[in-house]
């Protein structure tokens, strides 16, 4: 080895340690947890992001028109813009909503017997939280079939997903705020340098996307195709730039 390796989580964990068996299977386990757990669900939250922006082009142009007045055309949006890109921010919490990527949350077990509503819960049970009726429940959400990321903004916001879609309670997702954040950031960074538009066919027909999602613990968007271009002929420099670091 070079001696060259940066600080890193596992390096706090192991350095100047002597481990035994069990204690370096933690450490291995724990570690690759942070690459793991949220892949899929980030993923798919993105992969929503951008079937919306095909289905909304009006929501796109406003998105944009937004990143150009507050970051400008010289840089990336960073996660120091996220208050002042409030449009941006709503539409990564619409995104959340309208394609809940874990749509059932993640099974827990009834640490005693109880009772919910008249519905007897023996101890053991395992129990699951509709996460999907809950960010698609017409009591809290107007038009909850709707993207609208107008919804989390004004004087009188709806519930934000986010409160929702990551568990509750000390079972809450880890990686919450990071899957956040990662989430925005990648929609703001294409927002700000690409165009994301229909397909069409050999005869000019738009091919529209459905709304369709996989099923299963993780869902997906149904497969869809789209138009990716560079916005600009500076954006494509900062593309460039952002690869090179």
């Amino acid at each position: 080895a070079a001696g060259t390796a940066e600080v890193s989580f596992v390096s706090k964990l192991v350095e100047g340690k002597q481990l035994d068996d069990e204690e370096e299977f933690a450490v291995k386990w724990a570690a690759q947890s942070f690459y793991a757990a949220g892949s899929d669900t980030t993923v798919g939250a993105v992969y929503g992001f951008f079937k919306m922006l095909v289905l909304y082009p009006e929501v796109q142009a406003k998105a944009q028109a937004e990143i150009d007045r507050v970051v400008g055309p010289n840089r990336l949006p960073t996660i120091a813009d996220i208050d002042q890109l409030p449009y941006v921010n709503a539409l990564t919490k619409e995104t959340f909503r309208i394609h809940t990527v874990v749509p059932m949350g993640v099974p827990h077990s009834a640490s005693e017997d109880s009772v919910y509503n008249g519905y007897f819960i023996p101890k053991g049970a395992q129990v699951f939280a509709n996460l999907w009726r809950m960010t698609h429940d017409p009591k809290t959400y107007h038009d909850p079939m709707k993207f609208n990321p107008e919804r989390f903004l004004g004087p009188k916001p709806e519930l934000d997903p986010t409160d929702l879609m990551f568990g509750f309670g000390r079972r809450i997702c880890a990686g919450r705020h990071l899957a956040e954040i990662s989430v925005f950031i990648s929609c703001a960074m294409v927002l700000a340098t690409f165009n994301v538009n229909k397909c069409y066919d050999a005869n000019g027909n738009p091919l529209e996307p459905d709304l369709g999602t996989t099923p299963g613990g993780v869902s997906h968007p149904t497969d869809f195709e789209c138009s990716i271009t560079p916005r600009s002929e500076n954006a494509i420099a900062l593309i460039r730039g952002e690869l090179s670091c």
